[in-house]
């Protein structure tokens, strides 16, 4: 990371940790890294944006973590084979696709539920 983004980073972070509710900073990012910056905006405007480590497997806790659900939770799904696992040692790895396959039917099913309860309450501002 070059010594101008690294700097760039400390006032993002600097920032966040204040209890503001907008925090205005400037980035000099490489061109590819600002394409992927662009994606995730666009994307978070559009239909949400959910940013996934770029790792092939994940642990039980991880899981849970990404997916917004308790790890207890998480661990009925595999033991009732809701998601796809791997066993390492005694250790559950639970695959990068799979994660974002539940990802999008619980997404799915949470705007069918709120679909459903706007059906029947009426639209509600």
């Amino acid at each position: 990371m070059s010594t101008a983004l690294t700097e760039d980073v400390r006032v993002l972070r600097s920032g966040l940790a204040s209890d503001q509710s907008e925090i205005e900073v400037t980035l000099r990012l490489p061109r590819e890294s600002a394409k992927k910056v662009l994606a995730l905006l666009d994307a978070e405007q559009t239909t949400g944006a959910v940013v996934v480590p770029a790792k092939q497997e994940f642990t039980t806790t991880e899981t849970a973590k990404i997916l917004g659900m308790s790890r207890p939770t998480l661990m009925r799904m595999i033991e009732r084979r809701g998601i796809e696992f791997r066993m390492v040692g005694k250790h559950h790895r639970i695959p990068a696709t799979s994660i974002q396959k539940l990802r999008e039917f619980i997404d799915e099913d949470h705007m069918a539920v709120v679909a459903e309860l706007a059906n029947k309450y009426g639209n509600v501002d």
